[in-house]
């Protein structure tokens, strides 16, 4: 992190080049936490989890009074971070989308409560009657009655070939596991059938209307819903997981493509675009333009629409204990709780080696951003609790400290309580009575083969879905997945009929606290007759 410990000799200078740069109103430091503070902070948070690169900003009213970028964009190479630097933001995306909708709203092209339908003829879910009554709001507060993370695994992990035609036609097949409209559940599969809807209505494609209507018109030049132009790639931050001991980069990001699932986590941003960002939500949908003259992007009718509350989240013990929190909601495209007695709009986002965190707090018209190129939430839930408990004037406590702490805890609770299955080579007997080909009628066709004496199943359309399978017990099988970064080892469970003959196959997380985007349970496949 040499990179990191020579941008700290230099950040007193950077400070006002920096916000000068952002395009904000000079401020000499934010009014409640010293910069001094903040890069120490930056300094240990990226110490403690072996963070390659960061960016922190925070913007008062229409300043950015605090905008600074550290360490580097990809471990072991020299570019640093800068305020150009492209991040990841994950399902910080998801405001974006909601951002898009809002305009259609103004435009009058659209309502909340439209039924999707209206829109997207095609739209089906597993019941008829929750299909006919369907608004494009039921597609952005989290409680369809669809499973957390349903459909995931349509879009995750990339590369796949899945379209977003094919997510439309696997939406019916997936349960509806709990009441329409009764309970929170988070899902990524109605952010993108959303931002279809938004190409259904307006003729653009999703990446080019948020562009040219959301990012543009704020000069958020270093901010793309879709490929990165060639002259920008060298600014990409890449993404890094965990392997070896060592800060790695999962999938090189070559930012070429049109991602299926962006409407829900794809957008590419920077730090000197995301404060244009902020200022304009601090202001309500209202934004100056280079000339100087006040407009607004989003009417402050639908701005308000979108942080209202839609959706009641339950207040877990950490944000009771830390935050002194009595409310969770989820409203369009943004959380929502109370810190300290102070109202916060916020959203996180997480992708494999990405982590961003953008916080709002109206009452003290101010908001807070950290992007960061490591799969680490607890890295990103350090840094911003330092920022904004100072301004909920709360009492000074070591956060770093007190995440690390939280998560000792909950380490030796799960170590208690959650075992590795024993495992065993497979025979070829046990291999002969599963091999063939299994077909779910959303994720589409995988293998189960026997090669070199190993039993390898392998996805058809999703290339690092692959991996061999290990003997449990029974017909239960080990999926260890060949890429090590998922993290997400799953059973693998062969149906019988009454003849004993297999059927089908089934699955689910061995790790119970693996990533919900590995959406295993709603996978029901069906074995295909052999071919003559």
């Amino acid at each position: 992190m040499s990179v990191l410990s020579t941008k700290r000799t230099l950040i007193s200078s950077l400070a006002l080049s920096a916000s000068l740069a952002l395009g904000g109103t000079v401020a000499a430091e934010p009014s409640k936490i010293t910069p001094e503070k903040i890069n120490d902070t930056a300094a240990r948070v990226m110490d403690a989890y072996t963070v390659p690169g960061m960016v922190v900003g925070i913007v008062e009213g229409d300043q950015v009074v605090f905008a600074e970028s550290y360490g580097v964009q990809e471990v072991n190479e020299s570019a640093p971070v800068t305020e150009k630097t492209l991040f990841k933001i994950a399902s910080v995306t998801k405001n974006f989308t909601t951002a898009a909708l809002a305009l259609l709203v103004d435009q009058g092209k659209i309502n909340w409560d439209d039924p999707v339908i209206d829109h997207i003829p095609e739209f089906r879910v597993q019941d008829p009657w929750i299909t006919r009554n369907f608004t494009i709001r039921d597609l952005l507060i989290h409680k369809s009655g669809l499973g957390l993370g349903a459909g995931d695994l349509m879009f995750w992990p990339t590369p796949n070939d899945f379209t977003r035609e094919d997510i439309l036609n696997g939406l019916r097949y997936l349960p509806m596991e709990g009441g329409f409209r009764t309970k929170y559940a988070y899902d990524n599969i109605l952010y993108v059938i959303a931002g279809e809807l938004t190409e259904r209505v307006t003729g653009q494609r999703w990446e080019t209307f948020v562009e040219e209507h959301l990012m543009r018109p704020l000069g958020m030049e270093y901010c793309f819903a879709g490929p990165v132009p060639d002259e920008y790639k060298k600014h990409i931050a890449q993404p890094h997981g965990w392997l070896n001991e060592e800060p790695t980069v999962v999938r090189r990001d070559f930012a070429d493509d049109y991602l299926t699932s962006a409407p829900a986590g794809g957008i590419r941003c920077s730090l000197q675009a995301m404060t244009k960002w902020m200022k304009m939500h601090n202001a309500r949908g209202a934004y100056v333009t280079e000339n100087g003259e006040q407009k607004q992007l989003i009417s402050a009718q639908q701005h308000a629409e979108m942080w209202s509350p839609q959706t009641i989240m339950n207040v877990g013990s950490r944000a009771y204990e830390w935050d002194n929190t009595h409310f969770a909601a989820y409203g369009l495209g943004w959380r929502m709780h109370d810190v300290d007695g102070l109202l916060r709009i916020h959203h996180t986002g997480t992708l494999h080696g990405m982590n961003a965190y953008l916080s709002f707090f109206p009452e003290l018209d101010t908001a807070f951003l950290v992007l960061l190129n490591r799969s680490h939430s607890d890295a990103r839930t350090a840094m911003m609790q330092t920022l904004i408990k100072a301004y909920t004037d709360a009492p000074e406590r070591d956060w770093l400290a007190a995440v690390q702490e939280w998560r000792e805890q909950v380490s030796q609770r799960r170590a208690a309580s959650f075992e590795e299955p024993e495992t065993s080579p497979v025979t070829v007997e046990q291999a002969a009575r599963v091999v063939g080909e299994y077909v779910d009628p959303w994720f589409g066709h995988v293998s189960v083969t026997w090669q070199d004496n190993k039993l390898r199943w392998t996805s058809h359309r999703s290339e690092r879905m692959a991996g061999e399978l290990f003997h449990v017990k029974g017909d239960t099988f080990a999926a260890r997945w060949d890429d090590r970064t998922h993290h997400a080892d799953a059973f693998v469970r062969f149906t019988s009929s009454l003849r004993g003959d297999i059927e089908g196959m089934s699955m689910a997380p061995i790790d119970p606290d693996a990533d919900w985007s590995f959406d295993f349970e709603d996978l029901n496949f069906s074995k295909q007759p052999q071919s003559e």
